[in-house]
């Protein structure tokens, strides 16, 4: 079934984008740019709208065009949704906290099916998406991007949605370095001083014991991190 279309009349340009009532008019094309996406991607958006919940179009000169107001924060909830779908294994917390890795490994930390999540984030990234710390130059041309282990594990922390307990306290914006203040943090650098040759992996069952929720492990990986490199306030 068609989505119902409004006709309106062509407006004045700006950068070849259209605007009605201080709001963006974005064609496929713009779309393209503006997002990333293949034509082909955004033809199948459109034809899976009964399912997808695509936003309506708008037709200015006979060209279908979508409101960005309301097109990239669908779009943005819909990454969403498949992430948290495609998200089937656990998170890998294993190895060097400052190592840079790929896209491929990148999936593997947050517990992604493949890379298609990642390449989507490249794009269009969520709330706490971490921007890539280097590139690799690949002899296509192409750049591939890479984050540290460490940031990765603090998106999987973090990330809304997935159910894991206990991210960083809302309302610490501020703050000398991650979880100051916080009682897990003292709680991990009283066992560390007990303990200092540990592993985190020798550290977390202890500190799940000790604490009074339960939190995750990508949660304790980042206050042991933070207790590490801050013994001391």
């Amino acid at each position: 079934m068609t989505a119902p279309a409004t006709v309106r009349p062509r407006h004045e340009q700006e950068n070849t984008v259209h605007r009605e009532n201080g709001r963006t008019l974005y064609s496929r094309a713009d779309l393209q740019q503006v997002h990333g996406l293949s034509e082909s991607t955004l033809q199948n958006l459109w034809t899976n709208r009964a399912d997808n919940a695509h936003p309506d179009a708008v037709i200015v000169d006979g060209v279908m065009h979508w409101y960005d107001d309301e097109w990239t924060p669908w779009y943005r909830e819909l990454q969403r949704r498949r992430a948290a779908a495609a998200t089937k294994n656990a998170p890998n917390l294993a190895g060097d906290p400052e190592e840079e890795v790929g896209p491929a490994e990148a999936a593997r930390i947050c517990g992604f099916a493949d890379t298609t999540t990642v390449s989507h984030y490249v794009k269009s990234p969520p709330a706490g998406w971490p921007e890539p710390d280097s590139y690799d130059l690949l002899p296509s041309g192409r750049r591939r991007p890479k984050w540290k282990r460490w940031k990765l594990w603090r998106y999987v922390a973090e990330r809304k949605g997935r159910g894991h307990a206990g991210g960083r306290p809302k309302g610490r914006r501020g703050l000398a370095y991650p979880y100051q203040g916080d009682e897990r943090l003292a709680l991990a650098r009283r066992l560390l001083a007990a303990n200092p040759d540990a592993t985190n992996a020798e550290l977390i069952p202890r500190l799940q014991e000790m604490s009074e929720k339960p939190y995750s492990r990508p949660t304790w990986n980042l206050i042991l991190k933070t207790a590490r490199e801050h013994p001391e306030d």
